[in-house]
């Protein structure tokens, strides 16, 4: 009678030994802070709202002494979480009309 952890004729049964590897993989996430750049008539103020941002985080974030000193052109960084308001798009067609003149003779 063959045993069940022979090869039948008394010799040991042969082991398997199956290894795998699973590559790993590292996903990093790197925030990059919203940028502003100051428009004529903008204030920190309006900027704030226009990002649902406090103002005090503008401040603090952008090392400014006087917040009434902003200008033109200036680049404004601002916190983590602001989110823009954006105006909503609104669309305008244009149609031509066409003036086709026959003449009969």
């Amino acid at each position: 009678m063959a045993s069940l952890l022979g090869g039948g004729d008394g010799s040991p049964a042969a082991t398997t030994t199956t290894t795998s590897s699973v590559a790993a993989t590292t996903t990093t996430t790197i925030a990059v802070p919203l940028k502003h750049v100051v428009k004529s008539g903008e204030s920190l103020f309006s900027i704030a709202q226009l990002y649902s941002a406090k103002m005090e985080a503008i401040i603090e974030l952008n090392n400014i002494d006087n917040p009434d000193k902003i200008s033109a052109g200036d680049e404004i960084l601002l916190p983590q979480g602001s989110i823009a308001r954006v105006a909503p798009v609104t669309s305008t067609s244009a149609t031509s009309t066409a003036l086709v003149t026959t003449s009969t003779s």
